[in-house]
């Protein structure tokens, strides 16, 4: 009981046998209190104000006047001379003539700091209507034996809402002295307190108070009757939780045969925890039963057990269980490391029974082994249906057995086992140990495998495979693989410390391949960027042989910044070579309009003296988008200008967008009437939610300058 250690000590010769005699005690509890106060209040002139407030609280005024009887609630949890004058403070707001808000105030602060002495106070209110609820609420909150006496009493004082309160107050408090009177008032003809006093038998949960919901049950109105078996499923988890498992297994077994599957779950959860020694076989029973509730109850049962011994009993009856029953089990038994598990998983790899299998499959997840990779492996490849390559997949991806990475090793580095889902599925384990065994699968026969094998090492490879891997990107064919592999190469190489050396493998390997070797290598190479590099691709570019002489102009055109801009700009007015000359411009448009430090305005004049030289419109659109980067006054004019140009006012109207944007601050007029133009053009849902939201901005600043 909360308090118990500050009440004062009352006499076994002076039973308190009403209310009359619990005021008694409040007088003396008074006087007691009465000179603690005086010095209190004398000592804390905040507090007496705040409660001098309180007398008087009414809505609509702010609670930050009652802060320091909030501080003295805190400051009571520690000091008992605080708390009683508190509890003093509060029981005289609640018997004066304060406001019905400053006592419901005042009740609310007794939950913290009141004890038996306030209790004959929060008696008296226990009858009226409007403060009945938050009195109920202190005494609830203070407890012991004196507030259950207390509240039995007022049944006979109380009448309507605030005796149903009474009852729910009882409940709550749990006492099973109170079962009698409960019981009493089952046969009452108000029906909401014949509803609460099963509540509240439910919620005491005692064997008498099983028993009078069992009996009231037999005859209580349809209205009633769910109330009442919600209430006897309660009084039955009570028993449970106090070890009484053999009354509360016969309370749940009566409710085996209710109506609704609701309560026929939760009757037979109850009764498995009622019965220890019959749980495992009942389990098993729900399982194997045709009701998707039973199997739902003993499934969750599943994923409560424990002990070792317990999984086992359960795991190995699973193969002989109904699909169902099964499907059940082996989500359950999801996460369970348990051989046992794993033996059951194993035999219900039948491919033709899908929802099986993919249960089965997450049950490996934890129980599988090494050993077992070779059988998810050939699952995840070979079989017909999706989702159970998807399932062997993710089973193969998340399983934490050791040696499971150097099983799969084994099988991605066995030329007839090797398979691209098996790479794939060492990719996604993410670890390094990988990596060799990516290589050696990039040299496959099977060409998806290679092209897997290649996505593989773009992530996964370091510094250390950058040799191996220029290697292997001379001898790719032309297509996806070539680029995957070149990206590959180029990505190792970048992790090199030494940017001096970085494209060293590649310039090594171009020394021992042939003619389509180079052309394979070249781009990655150029990529590189740098001296040695570029003199590789000049030599290239003047190669007899037309195909590396292509992917050496190419490569120029995959220069990483603007230090051949000059080159490619030549190239693009005077080359011979249409291909040359568009490689080249599209390159220069990428190169001038990367970071620099160089004026915007010179970039805008390189640029727009450049698109000069573009014949096609998909060139001139890359120029158009280019130009949307350059913040200057310029680039925007003629960009505005594309408007009326039917082949680029698609590409233009983002890129005004986006450099008025860039300039609203610095050119806003200009910016303005950009945006002004532009917004009726665009029907991009994006653009048309922004363009209104830089306007307003220019506008903003426009009449804060003003100020």
């Amino acid at each position: 009981m909360r308090h118990q250690r500050r009440h004062v000590a009352v006499s076994k010769r002076t039973p308190i046998t009403g209310i009359a005699q619990l005021g008694a005690c409040l007088i003396v509890g008074l006087v007691t209190y009465a000179m603690p106060m005086a010095s209190a209040s004398g000592e804390n002139p905040a507090l007496d104000g705040a409660f001098q407030k309180l007398a008087k609280l009414e809505l609509g005024q702010g609670l930050e006047i009652l802060h320091p009887v909030r501080q003295a609630v805190v400051q009571s949890r520690t000091d008992e001379k605080v708390r009683t004058d508190l509890e003093a403070r509060l029981t005289a707001i609640l018997q004066g003539d304060a406001t019905d808000l400053a006592k419901d105030y005042a009740c609310r602060q007794l939950v913290i700091v009141g004890s038996e002495p306030s209790i004959p106070v929060l008696a008296e209110l226990l009858a009226n209507p409007r403060l009945s609820y938050m009195a109920r609420y202190a005494m609830e909150g203070i407890g012991g034996p004196v507030a259950i006496q207390t509240l039995q009493e007022m049944l006979d004082k109380t009448d309507e809402r605030q005796k149903v309160g009474v009852v729910i107050s009882l409940g709550r408090l749990a006492d099973g002295g109170s079962v009698s009177k409960l019981s009493e008032l089952l046969g009452e003809e108000d029906e909401a307190l014949r509803e609460a006093a099963a509540v509240a038998l439910g919620r005491i949960g005692t064997v008498p108070a099983a028993n009078a919901l069992r009996d009231f049950a037999r005859k209580a109105s349809d209205e009633l009757r769910n109330v009442v078996v919600d209430a006897e499923l309660q009084a039955a988890k009570s028993l449970c939780r106090r070890g009484e498992n053999q009354a509360a297994a016969s309370l749940f077994e009566s409710l085996l045969s209710a109506n609704s599957e609701r309560v026929r779950a939760t009757a037979l959860r109850g009764l498995i925890s009622a019965k220890p020694p019959e749980s495992l076989a009942m389990i098993l029973a729900g399982l194997a039963a045709e009701e998707p509730w039973s199997q739902a109850v003993a499934a969750d049962c599943v994923v409560e057990l424990k002990k070792p011994e317990e999984i086992k009993t359960i795991a190995s009856a699973v193969p002989a269980l109904p699909v169902p029953g099964k499907i059940a089990a082996f989500v359950s038994l999801k996460g369970r490391p348990h051989p046992a598990v794993r033996e059951a998983a194993l035999m219900s790899l039948d491919r033709s029974k899908v929802e099986v299998c993919t249960a089965a499959l997450g049950a490996l997840v934890a129980s599988g082994t090494a050993e077992d990779v070779s059988t998810l492996a050939n699952l995840a490849s070979t079989a017909e249906d999706l989702q159970l390559c998807h399932a062997a997949f993710e089973t193969l991806r998340l399983m934490t057995a050791s040696g499971t990475n150097k099983a799969i090793i084994a099988l991605i580095s066995e030329a007839r086992t090797r398979h691209p889902v098996v790479v794939k599925c060492a990719l996604a384990r993410r670890s390094p140990e990988f990596v060799p065994a990516f290589l050696k699968a990039a040299e496959s026969s099977d060409a998806t495998t290679r092209l897997e094998a290649f996505k593989a090492l773009e992530i996964m490879a370091t510094e250390k495979e950058a040799e191996s891997l220029a290697v292997l990107l001379g001898k790719t064919a032309p297509g996806e693989e070539r680029e995957v592999a070149g990206r590959a190469a180029w990505m190792s190489c970048q992790k090199i410390p030494d940017p001096t050396r970085r494209s060293a493998p590649l310039l090594a390997a171009m020394e021992n391949v042939d003619s389509e070797g180079q052309c394979a290598i070249l781009p990655s190479l150029a990529r590189m960027g740098g001296e040695q590099s570029l003199a590789t691709v000049h030599t290239a570019m003047q190669n007899s042989n037309r195909a590396i002489r292509d992917a050496g102009y190419r490569a120029l055109a995959n220069w990483p910044d603007a230090t051949v801009a000059d080159e490619l700009r030549d190239i693009a007015e005077t080359s011979e070579v249409e291909s040359y000359r568009v490689w080249s411009l599209r390159a220069y448009a990428r190169v001038v309009s990367l970071p620099n430090q160089r004026p915007p305005q010179q970039t805008f004049e390189m640029l727009n003296s450049a698109m000069k030289l573009a014949m096609r419109t998909e060139d001139k659109e890359l120029f158009v988008s280019r130009l949307g980067s350059v913040r200057v006054p310029d680039a925007l004019a003629l960009l505005v200008s594309f408007l009326d140009n039917g082949k680029l006012k698609e590409s233009a109207v983002p890129a005004v967008f986006t450099l008025a944007k860039g300039l609203s601050q610095s050119h806003p007029d200009q910016a303005k009437t950009a945006l002004e133009k532009v917004q009726p053009m665009t029907k991009d849902a994006a653009l048309l939610q922004q363009i209104p939201a830089v306007l307003r901005d220019i506008e903003t600043r426009k009449r804060r300058e003003k100020k």
